[in-house]
């Protein structure tokens, strides 16, 4: 994710924190929305060409799924929200003026269970339905002729005004969320745990404001639920919803895998994958990848065990190019050129013309010497 794009939702879109605020003109709202629609028509078309949306079908099924069951309750005439995920390790949730909700894979990963997942949904729908976006495009519009002191004093009194706003706005949110959860048949109690989990995380990021924001968003969840004593009391998750949910948000742990491993941690980037592997046992690119976090350890033992990874991988698919290359670059600086030879003419079999061609060619040419 982008520093840009970040800005870009905090300022315009108000993802997370956008909230009800009072109502616009009727022509004004249009106008907003439709300024706001097409700003995210780029960042939408941005974030799909950089490769940051997690494509994966089962994911998509299953966020629609829970997206329906909860867009019932609203009672909106508006289009059900679309929900996407991004491959992002820090916890953000955003909604675009057009029905688009992002979640990052940082937000998913520490969830437990649907019902906390539902939350998260919940809050960014309310936003959604209540035009937010839109409701908030003037506070974020600087004067053009103010300067010096009266532009400073400009600037304070509209950061006041936009911190009452942005509080009251959470409030809904959160307010109409929790209604939205427990008419779907969710867990409100779920919520606090969810936040509990969101602060363990953020202690160990070492994000003393962020802290402070859910300690006092807890404190109004508590509240909330203590009033909506109405609805079913929570029923105990079952096997098979922790099953369904899992297996369900399983490709937000291989993406935050990725993310870990070209960021060279390799700690984070095994603890992920294992607990994708444990969902998704029958998957190439996965065993790949558990192959490279193992051998850029610089362990001699780690590198060793890396091997066995390579080849479940092509055990699943014979024809998983970079598992042969990984093989033959293992063999080939093991001293093992014959080995090393076959796989990577397996490789070039399967990829003449990649980018890795060339020196792969390289290689061949040492092994033939």
């Amino acid at each position: 994710m982008t520093a840009r794009r970040c800005i870009f939702a905090w300022m315009i879109l108000m993802a997370a924190w956008a909230g009800p605020l009072h109502a616009l003109n009727a022509a004004d709202a249009s106008v907003h929305e439709n300024r706001l629609r097409q700003l995210a028509a780029r960042e939408e078309a941005a974030l799909e060409q950089s490769g940051a949306i997690v494509h994966d079908a089962a994911l998509d099924r299953y966020l629609t799924g829970v997206a329906a069951r909860l867009w019932q309750q609203t009672g909106s005439d508006l289009k059900m929200p679309v929900i996407q995920v991004i491959s992002d390790v820090r916890m953000e949730a955003y909604t675009y003026p057009n029905g688009y909700i992002f979640l990052t894979t940082g937000i998913l990963a520490p969830i437990e269970n649907e019902d906390q997942l539902a939350m998260i949904i919940a809050h960014e729908m309310v936003h959604y339905a209540r035009h937010h976006a839109a409701a908030l495009y003037d506070q974020f519009q600087i004067p053009a002729h103010n300067s010096g002191l009266s532009y400073a004093h400009h600037s304070r009194a509209s950061s006041v005004k936009l911190e009452q706003k942005i509080d009251a706005a959470e409030y809904q949110a959160d307010s109409e969320g929790l209604i939205m959860i427990q008419r779907a048949g969710y867990c409100q109690a779920e919520a606090l745990t969810l936040i509990s989990k969101l602060m363990d995380c953020l202690k160990n990021q070492a994000a003393p404001e962020a802290l402070k924001d859910l300690s006092r968003r807890r404190t109004v969840l508590q509240a909330l639920i203590n009033r909506n004593t109405n609805g079913p009391a929570c029923s105990s998750s079952t096997d098979a919803r922790t099953r369904r949910f899992l297996g369900g948000i399983a490709p937000a742990w291989k993406a935050n895998a990725q993310i870990a491993l070209r960021r060279g941690d390799w700690d984070q980037a095994d603890r992920s994958i294992v607990k994708y592997l444990a969902l998704r046992p029958n998957d190439a690119h996965a065993y790949y990848l558990r192959g490279e976090i193992l051998r850029r350890r610089n362990d001699r033992d780690h590198k060793s065990e890396s091997v066995r990874f390579y080849k479940e991988a092509l055990k699943i698919d014979p024809q998983f190019p970079p598992a042969y290359r990984a093989l033959g670059e293992l063999c080939f600086k093991a001293g093992r050129y014959r080995q090393a030879k076959t796989y990577f003419d397996a490789f070039l079999s399967l990829v003449p013309r990649d980018g890795a061609s060339a020196y792969i060619k390289g290689y061949l040419r040492q092994c033939q010497q």
